[in-house]
């Protein structure tokens, strides 16, 4: 506050945000645009009203939008001293976008990458060289490099496509433009393009890839809000972009301290022909926002679809019949937002439910959101309790509440201890230590999980709960398998390249050797710095989409390693295709790679890796838990079928044991996988039976029939022989 003059005035400090814009009309070499500046003036004017200063935004318009400029713009977003970490940071463009072949002796996921069309593109800079596009790879790096020095806080926007295959040029008006280029009026690219920012493997000799495509799927340095699919066109009309149309609509009318990214793709109105995509692993944070809580991924959404209340989930989330939902205004969980009823899940189907009963659906302002509060005829884990620890709970009204039945169904107690699926007992320091019987883990020596509680029946009702939620995901299947001949988890070591051009900018994995996963159970040494990444294999006859998760068997968390795109009001590109494949943690994915390490205490642990695949895209984030111990740490326009589309899903799973060291016994002759006994679910009304396999509540059954038994008895025998005969 400043007292000058007798007159009193408050100054505060402008809002920490950042900002590249560019906007591209006017091209020196290929067709012009009519509507990119405007966009990309419109974006900045945006930032304005939101108070942004005009020193904190670096504008590049037209003939200011030149390669070398743009790249210089990304990179100083990164040097930029007044940029503190975690500072939120846009990065937009408006223009051509392009598809582009890829040079000889470029590994990629394909034949073509994608890029942005700068203003001098086909034209020769001051070296005598033609201006090339700016690669998809060069981009990426270049974003990297601002996330190292600046968080993960970035939002990138690109109101442009990659894909001029879908149209003719007799298709585009006087007043319709696409946003995108035909790689045959564009300069080749080089093989040394871009040398000094993205890193390129010393050796072609080795395996490698280097990603192609602005959407590196579930990439935890930005999120990107694209302006459609990777195979659609992006328009602009009357001078404006479509995409960039509807998005200032719904930023200019939300209420910025609780929009999701989540949710801003559910607010766009459809754009004919053109369905926009928003990837990255922070979607569920509030906008431009990573300080403020992120939504929860457990509150699902809910729609009015006539007259009743349609659950966005189905069997395939784990529904079950019985299933109890609390009903919620918004998504973000907080006071302002009580509790408004509580529903059961009724007529589940394979991807929704109908939540009632309820006489005043249309009276609900939508969208609603429901968080699963009873799970039904779902989780059920049974938990022997010793006396002491009975007695010392006994006072406690949570404890009595649970004893009543009012709370944390799905846990029940058992006086035998060896039907147990967890036994409580009390530590010589008055904590609670969860002993568990689980095949999965005591196989190899895991007797109790990593981590004690007070005696504290709410603390304890929770890892109960957890635990029950844990089983029930890891081992419920489709009673069918429809794919599960056609599905394979396939597991790497990945290493990145040990020359460096430079010390930063992105730096391509590499595949190092065969599949580690051959049986279903891979053993491996538990250290930060090896690295691995997963291979998605898809042999069948359907695109899929799919969800892919980390169990981790010690502190009952469930963390999602990949889970796909959200969609606007439309459809999102498909990411395993039939007889295709998809990567997650190293080459084309973009996403980060996975690394395993044990606590002091641990000389083992086990986590099981479970991909969820299906014929639609389903938002399986519901899925996910964090640990309950403290500290822990985490490892538009839709053309409809002629006939009604397959509505199915599946499962794979593989084991993931980690050691230490590496063990005595070879890994090849290492205990063999106890089966999995799965529980297996199906939609209601499918005419088919419901199944339903629990014994005793245990992770893992016992029970095998006999010819089974021989089988694997005769199984080793022949091994036996076999091993002596080679020796």
């Amino acid at each position: 506050m400043n007292v000058k003059d007798g007159i009193t005035t408050v100054t505060c400090n402008p809002p920490k945000f950042f900002a590249l814009i560019i906007g591209v009309d006017k091209y020196s070499e290929v067709k012009p645009l009519r509507g990119a500046t405007s966009d990309a003036r419109s974006m900045t004017q945006y930032l304005r009203e939101l108070f942004i200063p005009g020193e904190h935004i670096i504008e590049l318009y037209d003939d200011g939008a030149s390669r070398a400029t743009i790249i210089n713009g990304l990179r100083q977003l990164a040097n930029d001293e007044r940029i503190e970490r975690d500072d939120p940071i846009l990065i937009y463009f408006a223009g051509h976008g392009c598809e582009a072949d890829a040079p000889p002796g470029w590994e990629t996921d394909g034949s073509q990458i994608q890029g942005l069309v700068p203003c001098d593109v086909a034209t020769l800079d001051d070296r005598g060289r033609l201006v090339e596009i700016i690669p998809d790879c060069t981009v990426a790096s270049l974003i990297e490099d601002i996330a190292e020095s600046k968080g993960d806080n970035i939002t990138v926007i690109f109101d442009c496509c990659h894909s001029a295959s879908g149209t003719r040029d007799d298709e585009e008006t006087s007043n319709m433009l696409v946003r995108s280029i035909d790689s045959r009026d564009l300069p080749p690219l080089s093989l040394r393009t871009d040398r000094e920012i993205v890193h390129w493997p010393a050796s072609s000799s080795r395996t490698s890839v280097i990603p192609t495509g602005f959407a590196h799927r579930a990439s935890r340095s930005h999120v990107l809000l694209a302006a459609c699919g990777s195979g659609e066109v992006a328009w602009e009309r009357n001078g404006q972009g479509e995409f960039t149309r509807a998005l200032l609509s719904v930023l200019k009318d939300a209420d910025l301290s609780c929009l999701t990214y989540t949710e801003l793709m559910h607010g766009l109105p459809s754009i004919v022909h053109q369905n926009p995509q928003c990837e990255g692993f922070n979607r569920n944070r509030v906008l431009f926002n990573s300080k403020l809580a992120a939504a929860s991924p457990t509150l699902i959404r809910v729609k009015v679809v006539n007259g009743s209340l349609q659950l966005q989930a189905g069997s395939t989330h784990g529904v079950t019949r019985g299933a109890r939902f609390e009903l919620y205004q918004h998504h973000l969980m907080h006071c302002s937002n009580p509790c408004l009823m509580t529903l059961e899940a009724t007529n589940i189907q394979t991807f929704c439910s109908i939540l009632g009963p309820t006489d005043r659906p249309s009276r609900l302002q939508t969208p609603l959101y429901a968080r699963q509060v009873d799970p039904g005829d779902g989780p059920r884990i049974l938990v022997f309790i010793y006396p002491k620890l009975r007695e010392l709970l006994a006072p406690d009204h949570e404890w009595q509440s649970f004893l009543l039945g009012r709370s944390a169904s799905g846990i029940h107690l058992t006086l035998d201890e060896t039907e147990a699926y967890l036994s409580l007992d009390i530590t010589q320091d008055n904590q609670v230590r969860f002993q568990t019987r689980s095949k999965l883990v005591t196989q190899y020596g895991i007797s109790e999980l990593l981590e004690t509680v007070p005696i504290d029946a709410k603390h304890i009702l929770e890892v109960l709960r957890l635990a029950a939620a844990w089983d029930w995901h890891v081992r419920r299947t489709h009673p069918e398998s429809p794919f599960k001949d056609n599905l394979r988890i396939e597991m790497y070591s990945v290493k990145q390249e040990s020359t460096l051009l430079n010390d930063t900018g992105w730096r391509p994995l590499i595949k190092e050797g065969e599949n580690l996963n051959a049986s279903g159970v891979v053993h491996i040494v538990a250290e930060p710095s090896h690295l691995y990444g997963y291979r998605i294999v898809n042999s069948s006859k359907f695109d899929l989409y799919p969800y892919l998760f980390y169990f981790d068997a010690s502190r009952l968390s469930i963390e999602p390693y990949y889970l796909g795109a959200i969609p606007g009001a439309g459809k999102i590109d498909v990411p395993l295709r039939q007889q295709g494949s998809l990567s997650i943690g190293y080459g084309a994915s973009g996403t980060t790679p996975f690394a395993y390490y044990l606590e002091d205490a641990q000389t083992v642990d086990v986590g099981i890796i479970k991909l969820f695949v299906t014929t639609s895209p389903v938002n399986l984030g519901s899925i996910q838990q964090t640990s309950p111990f403290e500290g822990s740490n985490q490892r538009g326009f839709v053309v409809r079928p002629k006939l009604p589309s397959l509505e199915s899903w599946d499962t794979q799973s593989l084991t993931l044991v980690q050691h230490r060291r590496r063990p005595e016994t070879p890994l090849s002759r290492s205990v063999p996988l106890i089966e999995l006994t799965p529980t297996s679910v199906l939609a209601e009304g499918s005419g088919k039976e419901r199944k339903s396999s629990m014994p005793n509540n245990l992770l893992y059954g016992g029970l095998h029939r006999k010819y089974r038994t021989l089988l694997m008895l005769t199984g080793l025998a022949l091994l036996f022989f076999a091993i002596v005969l080679f020796r």
